[in-house]
């Protein structure tokens, strides 16, 4: 089985936007961290790194007007209402499309794509201003998809005590209270 950890510490490593970055949810069953990429791609380019991206990490894209991803993305917020103390309705791939299209209201160009590898949901998403001014800021979820079909509703929070790392360096503190 495949950590989450690991896959979305390989996605952020490889579009140089590990460091720095901030998880915005983190147990052992779903990942969000957020970074801003040192490499400075194109607005028009970003859809082919993404690709590339997905090519080198051996993921299997899933278009996101098809029913596959319908299905996946229920699966994803199933996981979300069992380990994570938050959650709000995003609207499956429809609220997905709303965030792009807000974001492309205020002057933003985004990119995103989906896929799966094994039992991990992939989404990753780069934006920056539409004149590619500026930093491009790097967000990617990583979902373990066989929580949603587990039996439990236990929290599997990773604490200061827990060494289930994956033997990587986090670039923050997890003794932090915030992260509690």
């Amino acid at each position: 089985m495949l950590e989450v950890m690991q896959v979305s510490r390989k996605i952020m490593d490889y579009l140089d936007a590990f460091n720095g970055s901030k998880p915005v949810v983190h147990n052992n069953d779903a990942m969000i961290i957020k970074g801003i990429s040192r490499r400075k791609i194109p607005v028009d380019e970003r859809q082919s790194v993404l690709n590339e991206t997905f090519l080198a990490m051996n993921i299997d894209e899933i278009s996101v007007d098809s029913q596959e991803a319908s299905e996946l993305t229920e699966k994803i917020d199933l996981v979300f209402k069992k380990t994570t103390g938050v959650f709000d309705e995003a609207n499956g791939i429809l609220g997905i499309e709303k965030l792009k299209n807000t974001f492309e209201i205020t002057g933003f160009a985004i990119n995103y794509i989906m896929g799966k590898k094994d039992n991990i949901a992939v989404y990753i998403a780069m934006w920056s201003d539409k004149s590619g001014a500026g930093p491009m800021f790097v967000e990617c979820m990583v979902v373990n998809i066989m929580a949603a079909d587990s039996d439990y509703d236990i929290r599997k929070e990773v604490s200061a005590n827990d060494d289930n790392n994956g033997g990587f360096d986090l670039p923050f503190d997890m003794s932090d209270p915030s992260f509690k």
